[in-house]
């Protein structure tokens, strides 16, 4: 099924909203358990500049208005780790049901992908298991996350289920003065589909300088991300400003020898601006 551009960036400003919602509330658990709002709307700008996909050495940025809503329901949560449900919660441990997003803007204008389908923005979701390492709950200190997500493309000329992924990470949160900071360092595992999504070349897209390519299941590299984040409160009126930055590298996979690989090293950052209405 083909997607019109304007639907396409329509989507892609629902998946800045994917993005930019985790960031402001990504290390800002202490703050909002003091508060103990049940939720919050507002309006935003966002912006995103990063590869077209790891492996990529064609950048683009991406400026969008989005929508702002946390909720702080007893089962359903959309808080620092996205949307999620909590089917098990204590100070130590935690099972969840989880959903991130992932933008991708205008694959179909890159040099090494010409003449073969676009990619879409991907939606992920699936349960994750998370044991507190240190501090007295999830809000600080060291935690380890064991997510694993069935990934589906949206906004694409072949949208669905495109494969899943395993992404063990270890996450330190703690606040700076009136900052709030998040650190991750995670590894990545796909299933051959989610890789052949972004990597593999089949015969009929071949060309003379694309060979063709079928991609494994596997190690599919490793990440660090860092969050900075911050609330604002002036004569009633609350702002949130939250900034991102995340690196990836995928040195020694199976997928680094894809024609359509050429950078194994990658960076993406952000930034966002919410005006909170309610």
């Amino acid at each position: 099924m083909r997607f019109s551009r304007f639907f396409r960036h329509t989507l892609n400003s629902l998946f800045a909203l994917g993005a930019f919602l985790i960031l402001p509330a990504q290390a800002d658990d202490t703050r909002e358990t003091l508060t103990q709002k049940k939720w919050e709307l507002g309006l935003g700008v966002g912006a995103v500049a990063g590869p077209d996909y790891r492996g990529s050495d064609e950048y683009r940025s991406f400026i969008s208005p989005i929508p702002y809503f946390i909720y702080r329901g007893n089962f359903i949560h959309s808080d620092r780790d996205g949307v999620r449900g909590n089917f098990l919660r204590t100070n130590r441990y935690e099972f969840t049901l989880s959903a991130s997003a992932a933008i991708t803007p205008d694959t179909d204008k890159n040099t090494l992908r010409e003449g073969m389908p676009e990619l879409g923005s991907t939606l992920e979701l699936g349960p994750s298991f998370n044991i507190n390492l240190s501090g007295k709950d999830f809000s600080q200190g060291w935690h380890l996350q064991l997510p694993w997500r069935a990934v589906f493309a949206i906004g694409a000329d072949d949208s669905g289920y495109v494969g899943s992924i395993i992404q063990p990470q270890l996450v330190y949160r703690t606040t700076l003065s009136d900052w709030t900071f998040s650190y991750r360092a995670g590894i990545t595992y796909a299933s051959d589909d989610y890789h052949a999504y972004y990597y593999s070349v089949a015969p009929q897209y071949v060309t003379p300088t694309r060979a063709a390519f079928s991609a494994d299941a596997g190690y599919s590299g490793w990440n660090n991300n860092l969050a900075l984040s911050r609330r604002f409160t002036h004569q009633g009126f609350t702002t949130r400003l939250a900034f991102f930055i995340r690196y990836d590298n995928i040195e020694h996979t199976d997928i680094a020898a894809s024609p359509l690989v050429v950078d194994k090293h990658s960076v993406r950052g952000g930034i966002a601006l919410i005006w909170v209405i309610k």
